[in-house]
């Protein structure tokens, strides 16, 4: 890590940092090589970047990602590109389960 960046946390890290100086452009061309869980964690780094990345106009950069992982089935309808990403890539249950407990009849 450069010396200049040592030490740096919050509103000056790395990341923020470098979105920032970087044109959107090539910052978005970027994200194009990442994979979804990376787009995923990304959002959640800072409120610009989950802006960017959860803003209809980021569609091409998901549908990107998400064709470059081979064997997957195309996002359903009912969902768009982050949600699908976020059920396929996150590694928490999705599904709200409730337990009931059988009890024999008597």
């Amino acid at each position: 890590m450069a010396e200049q960046f040592r030490g740096i946390r919050g509103k000056l890290g790395v990341l923020e940092k470098l979105a920032k100086d970087m044109p959107l452009d090539v910052v978005l061309e970027i994200f194009c090589y990442l994979e979804p869980r990376d787009l995923l964690w990304l959002a959640c780094t800072t409120k610009d970047l989950r802006a960017i990345l959860m803003s209809k106009s980021s569609v091409n950069i998901w549908r990107t990602t998400l064709r470059n992982v081979e064997g997957l089935p195309p996002c359903p309808a009912d969902l768009n590109e982050p949600q699908f990403a976020n059920l396929l890539f996150e590694p928490y249950c999705h599904v709200s389960c409730q337990t009931h407990e059988i009890l024999p009849e008597s």
